[in-house]
């Protein structure tokens, strides 16, 4: 029924068939009396059902205001001339929108785990899932296993007992050096290696201050192929670790004694302090730096491992200063110091992270070529000069042929910056570099320490 056939013949129309057409829109009461033809007592009744159904609509809508899309179309479906119609309209429109944004949020915080797994902390995906910005299912389709989301709520950091630095080094063993600013990664490829040595039965641990924590880092990780080893916090800023061990295959009769140094993040900020002509900032840096250059200076045999985070943006600190910036400064002080000497053996440069890298569409990088791209990687992110430093030091005293090792880092996958799923294979060419660069002796550091 048209508007016009109502208008032209409302004496053929009762008044309750008159208010059905109001109420579904077609026409109004205003538009009914300004006819003429409209008599008062159908006028009365359209006026009694109207506001009857006033009432009715109000009542509906109070239900509706504040339910979901379906009851707010209800509504509309039920009183298509309703007082609240364009407002309801308004809040499905409203709905329709927040539910297109927090679709288009959880993927792209669905993309961002994809692309990275470490891109958040368990706290903010423990977070995510309980406020259903999305699900285990969604997480596993994203490339995450099971092992690593039952894991979330029950996360146990492993502690780490820290040793005394010794005020020297035995004599005649080969001094191994892990350098690396904070978060550089050093410690975590520490417990790896010292992990993958054990299984494979050569390590035997040197007893003394740095036992508890030898044995307590090569307990972090295990090689079962599921995701439920636990990171370990960062090491404290101001101290050095001396970790002394033996490493030693079944079938032969001597074994290769290590005088490993894990060198504090802060010695970088010494070395950039130093060159700038300021003093240290507390009396613990002090201690550090004069005991490293005390190590530095002895006739021992020495290797030297850099570990620079793949992961790590190049950016400006508290101090304003850059991770390239600190490892610039730790080039000029071992030039201007002559660092590296004939005592060097080897020095490799350890890019962490390695299973992160990507070319430039994006793609995974495959262990096959992840040297190439490591390489690429330390040459385009503005750590040239510490690289050339290097390079030139092993040309001028014959260092790995006169030829800078870069050597890829992986502990496997690490998922939500925590969670690790070890996967011992470059741990393994450390542990091989060790048993290559360092020749087996009848004397052995286990005669000093384990008396």
């Amino acid at each position: 029924m048209d508007k016009n056939n109502i208008l032209q013949h409302i004496e053929d129309f009762t008044a309750d068939q008159l208010f059905g057409f109001i109420k579904q829109g077609i026409t109004t009461l205003d538009e009914l009396k300004q006819t003429g033809n409209l008599d008062s007592s159908k006028r009365k009744a359209i006026v009694a059902l109207q506001t009857s159904i006033d009432e009715d609509d109000d009542a509906a809508w109070e239900i509706a205001r504040y339910g979901n899309e379906s009851k707010l179309s209800d509504y509309i479906t039920n009183f298509p001339a309703g007082k609240h119609v364009l407002e309801a309209k308004q809040k499905i429109d409203t709905l329709v929108q927040q539910r297109a944004n927090a679709q288009a949020e959880k993927q792209k915080i669905l993309n961002n785990i994809q692309g990275n797994p470490n891109f958040y902390a368990p706290s903010k995906i423990l977070e995510y899932l309980q406020s259903g910005t999305f699900t285990e299912s969604d997480l596993i389709n994203s490339g995450i296993p099971q092992s690593a989301i039952d894991s979330l709520g029950n996360i146990q950091t492993p502690e780490l007992t820290i040793g005394l630095t010794p005020s020297s080094i035995p004599p005649d063993y080969t001094e191994v050096y892990f350098w690396g600013g904070t978060g550089s990664g050093k410690t975590c490829a520490l417990g790896a290696i010292l992990q993958v040595a054990e299984q494979k039965g050569y390590l035997n641990i040197a007893t003394g201050p740095g036992y508890l924590y030898a044995n307590q880092l090569k307990n972090i990780f295990s090689d079962d192929g599921v995701a439920n080893d636990f990171l370990p916090a960062p090491s404290p800023l101001d101290t050095t670790q001396y970790l002394p061990f033996t490493v030693k295959k079944p079938n032969e009769k001597n074994s290769r004694s290590v005088s490993l140094i894990e060198l504090s993040g802060e010695i970088f900020k010494c070395f950039f302090l130093k060159n700038s002509g300021h003093g240290l900032p507390t009396r613990d840096h002090e201690n550090t730096f004069n005991s490293l250059n005390s190590f530095l200076s002895s006739t021992n045999r020495k290797i030297h491992f850099f570990f620079i985070d793949y992961d790590r943006e190049n950016k400006p600190d508290g101090s304003g200063l850059k991770q390239s910036d600190y490892l610039a400064a730790a080039s000029t002080y071992f030039k201007n110091n002559q660092v590296f000497g004939k005592t060097t053996d080897a020095i490799f440069v350890v890019l962490t992270k390695s299973d992160l890298l990507t070319d430039e569409q994006g793609n995974n990088i495959p262990v096959a070529k992840r040297v190439e791209y490591a390489k690429k990687h330390l040459n385009e992110k503005n750590y040239s000069a510490f690289i050339n430093t290097l390079k030139d030091n092993c040309k001028k005293y014959s260092i790995n042929g006169g030829k800078l090792t870069v050597e890829p880092f992986s502990l496997g996958k690490v998922y939500f910056q925590q969670i690790c799923d070890f996967d011992g294979s470059s741990a393994g060419t450390i542990v091989e570099i060790l048993m290559e660069r360092i020749a087996p002796s009848k004397k052995s550091l286990l005669d000093i320490f384990n008396k």
